[in-house]
């Protein structure tokens, strides 16, 4: 499932509980589950989003970086693609919602545990 993310920049990166990417156009995708990063030539790192640690210098130079692709992936997973050759990819969690993306019209989609997806609109 494409999530329509294409051509969007990265506006800004928030660490709390969570790992959260806002982009240009409003939209804001939280991670809440392990995740890796592969920066432009780099090695795949795996993160904890809570405590990101060294990899938060990748996750930041994520800023003024232009999505390329933003796929679920069969079995839930996420995979979002950067102008600069960097990935973002995150699993679904057996036991926790892995990820959402909240859309500026209150549209959601929710990879649930076990990696079903959820959606709601408000059209």
């Amino acid at each position: 499932m494409d999530l329509n993310l294409r051509g969007q920049s990265v506006t800004r990166v928030c660490f709390d509980a969570a790992f959260t990417l806002l982009t240009s156009e409003d939209y804001e995708v939280r991670v809440e589950a392990d995740a890796s990063i592969q920066a432009p030539g780099g090695d795949l790192v795996v993160f904890d989003p809570e405590s990101p640690g060294a990899t938060a210098a990748q996750l930041v130079s994520l800023v003024h970086d232009t999505i390329t692709s933003a796929e679920v992936g069969s079995v839930g997973d996420l995979l979002i693609s950067f102008e600069s050759g960097a990935e973002l990819a995150v699993a679904p969690d057996s036991d926790y919602e892995a990820w959402e993306l909240v859309g500026p019209n209150r549209s959601r989609v929710v990879c649930m545990p076990g990696g079903e997806i959820a959606r709601w609109s408000e059209q």
